[in-house]
């Protein structure tokens, strides 16, 4: 993926906001001959962090623990547009809009079950703030056998890249062509996918609210 820098120019709590609103993130490690894996989870930040848990077994368990280093990545995809919404003859313009947050990282992997329950903790809260569970503890029977097939991974972050991809290399009057074309279509992203666009418009102006969630 390229960064161009109309793409990557979003607000550090536009990025944060996006990054909280975004329900599950993939993370990315390099197994032993080289091959990526790949996994969707549930997960929460903290400060310079990400934190995940995996079940022991995971091959990417074994993937962080011969190299450390790995990627976490969330994002949304809005949708693709079609050429001629752009230009009337050239076919390179069809393109496609999403929001994209990467965390380049170091994992440290802990299996002791108080470090898991912990993790776990902070993962209900933000995943099942009501409650409705019994609380966790480590020599609880209801626990403890999970407890001891999990690991808590933290990701420590080493480097976010951002790239929210919203048109922003079109001039505004190709863009509000852009939105008009979405809420027209109306499939089911395009009325986000316009309220993006728009949110680009309204920030160079410094009007702009918040883009949608």
């Amino acid at each position: 993926m390229i960064f161009h820098e109309y793409y990557t120019a979003v607000p550090d709590d536009e990025v944060e906001r996006f990054v909280q609103a975004q329900e599950l993130g993939r993370l990315v490690t390099i197994g032993a001959e080289g091959q990526p894996h790949i996994g969707l989870y549930p997960f929460v930040t903290g400060p310079g962090a990400v934190e995940l848990h995996l079940v022991r077994a995971d091959e990417q368990i074994a993937d962080l623990e011969r190299y450390p280093r790995c990627l976490f990545e969330v994002d949304e995809v809005l949708g693709v547009i079609p050429s001629y919404w752009v230009h009337a003859e050239y076919g390179g313009s069809a393109t496609a809009y999403h929001r994209t947050v990467m965390f380049d990282c170091e994992a440290t992997i802990a299996e002791e079950p108080a470090a898991v329950a912990a993790q776990q903790e902070k993962l209900l809260a933000r995943y099942q703030p009501e409650g409705g569970f019994r609380r966790l503890a480590i020599d609880d029977p209801l626990y403890r056998g999970a407890l001891e097939q999990l690991a808590a991974v933290r990701l420590g972050v080493v480097r976010r890249r951002v790239k929210f991809k919203l048109a922003q290399n079109r001039p505004p009057e190709s863009r509000r062509r852009i939105i008009e074309e979405l809420r027209r279509r109306g499939r089911p992203t395009d009325a986000r996918a316009a309220e993006a666009l728009q949110w680009t418009l309204d920030a160079a102006l410094g009007t702009a609210s918040r883009p949608p969630a």
